[in-house]
């Protein structure tokens, strides 16, 4: 039986952009932060930064209007504001932490979102 790709947390869908708390995964020695808020039970939305950016800088009526329908799953890469590690230098390191962080999470499925 395949897992399923979203949460079964029931808090998830009680939050928002700004309520939702921040966890902390790890994976590769780098302690990320993150928040996932929305519509559980499909397939989620995983939003991706730009370099160092943080998951602060999404627009919450943006992230708020797909919450309603879908899973939404924000994070800091590696060295950014509240996640450990090293800053990525190039755009290689970036995908590879992602990946890390998507492994951590269990996400079999996912859909992903980059400025």
């Amino acid at each position: 039986m395949t897992p399923p790709a979203a949460s079964n947390d029931p808090a998830v869908t009680r939050h928002t952009h700004q309520t939702a708390p921040t966890r902390y995964v790890e994976a590769n020695g780098i302690r990320f932060a993150h928040r996932r808020f929305g519509k559980t039970g499909g397939v989620p939305l995983v939003f991706d930064i730009h370099f160092t950016g943080t998951m602060d800088h999404w627009d919450p009526a943006v992230t708020d209007c797909l919450a309603q329908d879908r899973e939404v799953i924000l994070f800091n890469n590696a060295g950014i504001s509240s996640s450990s590690g090293e800053v990525p230098e190039s755009i290689e390191e970036m995908a590879a932490n992602a990946a890390a962080f998507i492994k951590a999470l269990g996400l079999l499925q996912l859909d992903g979102v980059s400025p």
